[in-house]
């Protein structure tokens, strides 16, 4: 399902952002145009009929939106020091808490849409038309004020929600920013943590590779001194009774020694 919407979601925008007849074509034209956007790069025995794309649209709009939604607020709390997929965790339960703790499923589809001025302006449009139509019903509403003609009616939407217990109070929605800042606090310690530790794991390992260099240079001067003293040795007996061999090997030592150790030693 998911490349199937991915391509739903392109091929609605590619037609909505259609310059020359995008914002005058009829709604069955329109869907008409997004369906063959939508065949074209599919295989024959997965391809859908334009009621079938309408149908799937009509059916993910609503929590793609609702999702849309809590993704600005977050962004709008949270500007600075956390990033993207925190962000998104975030967002992810700022639904699940607005919708019976039901998870968020059609993020490939969001983000296909999510950046694009054609779906802000829709999910705006969609949002007018919503907010029109529940002043529609509250207006229509029947209320007898023969008894107490100050009393205000309320909405239609307002009682159902009081009647079955499901509106959410100022409570819930502070428990959910509560939940919220601890994580946000909790994820900002742990970075803050891991910094701290590949810090401390870089200075360890300089600490290593200083050792280590001591160690070497500690370890070529001893064995320089070594050296030093077997040639003083060869050096010292006097040459008086050694014969040719023993002048040349003589000769043979005080040029290595000169040629490690210099003048000086």
């Amino acid at each position: 399902m998911k490349p199937e919407d991915v391509r739903l979601a392109s091929a609605w925008l590619r037609n909505s952002k259609d310059p020359v007849d995008g914002t005058d074509r009829k709604a069955d034209q329109y869907w008409a145009d997004v369906t063959e956007e939508y065949n074209k790069n599919t295989e024959v025995c997965r391809r859908r009929n334009r009621n079938q794309l309408k149908i799937r649209w009509d059916r993910v709009k609503k929590p793609v939106m609702d999702f849309h939604g809590c993704w600005n607020r977050t962004t709008k709390v949270y500007k600075s020091g956390v990033s993207d997929d925190q962000l998104m965790e975030i967002a992810e339960k700022m639904y699940a808490g607005e919708h019976n703790d039901k998870d968020f499923t059609l993020k490939h589809f969001w983000k296909v849409v999510r950046n694009e001025r054609k779906w802000s302006a829709y999910v705006k449009k969609e949002q007018e038309k919503e907010k029109n139509k529940s002043a529609a019903d509250s207006s229509s509403e029947v209320v007898n004020l023969e008894d107490n003609p100050k009393i205000r009616p309320i909405g239609h939407k307002k009682a159902k929600a009081e009647l079955y217990g499901k509106k959410k109070t100022p409570k819930a929605f502070s428990a959910i920013s509560d939940k919220l800042d601890k994580f946000i606090e909790v994820s900002t310690l742990a970075r803050k943590d891991r910094e701290k530790m590949a810090e401390t794991q870089q200075i360890m390992a300089k600490s290593k590779v200083e050792a280590a260099r001591l160690t070497d240079k500690a370890a070529e001067k001893q064995l320089k001194c070594k050296m030093l003293d077997t040639y003083r040795e060869l050096l010292l007996p006097p040459t008086t009774d050694m014969n040719a061999h023993a002048l040349a090997e003589r000769e043979k030592a005080e040029s290595m020694r000169l040629a490690l150790f210099g003048t000086d030693n």
